[in-house]
């Protein structure tokens, strides 16, 4: 599953006329619309609510599409359904007010500057369904965020039409497996590696996120998330350098990090230390099953013995 720009409209020789207005007050939801309605309005990560958690992979542009990809895989959307676009053309709102098509689902959203595709297609639902501008035709959720302009006029900002339990599905997976650790250990695992929380002398430790083991090795592992074009310092370095000096003698430790935070000088640095410095594309191959720290290991020991 994959983005494209092979977005199509709908295709189907009679479409279903629907309302937006609700018939029966309240309108009667199933289980899992009722379910995504509340992870929706309350709970998604990075949302205005005091029951939200941060997550930086959900905001981070770096795993943007990966992750987005990893949610249409979930909802059974394929690359013919989705289309993220600057402003939404009337042909468009028109294709979708005059009726819908019951054979497939379709997402057109809007980005806001700096905003990933997932906290997206979150915000547009959310702010639908909030300001009840949504409707249930024949198990389809079909709904608009619109913003209302002067004298009338409706600008369009979202438009979607989806099947409700691939919404809970894609809801359940960001709030329990893409948090930034859970995302990580899955790559690990993938490439045969055992993973669970770092600990010392038996207890869950903070001193390090995880804990990572391979044949004979064995790794901590430490996750940085920092805003997209924060640039890491000399002396965050140092102190990463220190930190990392600290961890019990058998352990080989990993820094998984967006490497264009890192001028060369730094990852040389962490290199001579002993560090492996792992990337999101060292994390994208590794969800492929491809061991890069083995890999990493290999070559910097060539790094070594060429300085």
């Amino acid at each position: 599953m994959e983005l494209s720009k092979k977005f199509e409209l709908q295709k189907c020789k009679n479409k279903i006329k629907y309302q937006i207005k609700h018939g029966d007050v309240p309108i009667k939801l199933d289980p899992n619309l009722d379910e995504a309605i509340k992870y929706l309005l309350w709970y998604v990560p990075n949302i205005n609510s005091e029951q939200a958690n941060k997550e930086d992979l959900l905001i981070n542009l770096e795993y943007d599409d990966y992750v987005f990809e990893e949610l249409m895989a979930v909802m059974k959307l394929r690359d013919i359904d989705v289309l993220f676009i600057n402003s939404i053309k009337n042909y468009i709102v028109d294709d979708f007010r005059k009726g819908i098509c019951l054979n497939d689902q379709k997402i057109v959203m809007t980005l806001a500057d700096g905003e990933t595709k997932t906290m997206s297609l979150l915000r547009h639902v959310r702010n639908a369904i909030a300001h009840g501008n949504f409707n249930v035709v024949q198990g389809l959720l079909i709904g608009f965020d619109i913003k209302r302009l002067k004298e009338g006029e409706i600008q369009y900002r979202g438009i979607f039409k989806i099947k409700p339990e691939g919404l809970l599905k894609a809801l359940r997976k960001i709030l329990f497996d893409l948090s930034s650790q859970e995302f990580i250990s899955e790559a690990f695992r993938r490439a045969g590696y055992k993973v669970e929380p770092y600990q010392e002398e038996y207890q869950r430790s903070h001193r390090f996120d995880l804990y990572a083991k391979k044949n004979d090795k064995r790794f901590a592992l430490e996750i940085r998330n920092y805003k997209y074009d924060h640039k890491i310092s000399e002396k965050e370095i140092k102190k990463m350098i220190r930190d990392f000096r600290g961890a019990v003698e058998d352990l080989i430790p990993v820094l998984i990090i967006n490497s264009t935070y890192l001028t060369d000088h730094a990852k040389e640095k962490l290199l001579r230390a002993d560090v492996i410095i792992l990337d999101i594309k060292n994390i994208k191959k590794m969800h492929k099953g491809r061991d890069m720290v083995g890999e990493i290991l290999r070559d910097n020991s060539i790094f070594k013995m060429n300085y």
